[in-house]
């Protein structure tokens, strides 16, 4: 167990929990920027060398999406990228491959979505796979936030939904 890994992986989840809270994609974005460096970290120190790699483009990515260049080429080519450089990289078999699917599912998705309501969906979907990785890697304090953040996000989809439809003066029963 490493300490200083698991403590990075805790500051990168409060990270992303806060960034589920943005009402603007761009916000959410920046703070995904911050939460995709203290992964490297994380990741290095944990021994997940894959991830270490897809957090890196991830970073760039979430950089030129808040910049407005993200384009179908940047998508294409990171995506690429991060299939093949972090499959170079990965030293975790097949455990390894969930933190490219994740990242490349990601990136798809942000160039794809517009809305921040969009992409929380993507990201629930996308900690589905995180949550596999950080288990095998033996990321106790990050599969656990990973677990939390997707009920954080899921909570937050729905509120968001209700504050929509409470503007058009719509009524939305929901039950968690």
């Amino acid at each position: 167990m490493n300490s200083w890994g698991e403590f990075f992986s805790l500051i990168a989840a409060l990270i992303l929990a806060y960034s589920t809270f943005s009402q603007k994609k761009s916000r959410m974005i920046l703070w995904q920027a911050l939460n995709a460096i203290v992964c490297c970290i994380s990741d290095f120190l944990l021994g997940g060398y894959s991830a270490v790699v897809t957090n890196i483009f991830s970073f760039l990515r979430n950089i030129l999406v808040v910049k407005n260049k993200f384009d179908k080429k940047y998508t294409i080519i990171t995506c690429i990228l991060m299939i093949g450089v972090g499959v170079f990289f990965n030293n975790r078999r097949w455990i390894g491959l969930f933190s490219i699917i994740a990242s490349v599912q990601y990136t798809i998705c942000m160039y794809l979505l517009k809305s921040a309501q969009h992409m929380r969906y993507a990201l629930a979907v996308n900690l589905l796979f995180w949550t596999i990785f950080d288990f095998a890697i033996k990321s106790y304090p990050l599969f656990i936030m990973d677990i939390a953040i997707i009920v954080v996000t899921v909570i937050n989809i729905i509120r968001y939904k209700n504050n929509k439809a409470e503007e058009k003066g719509e009524i939305i029963v929901t039950k968690l």
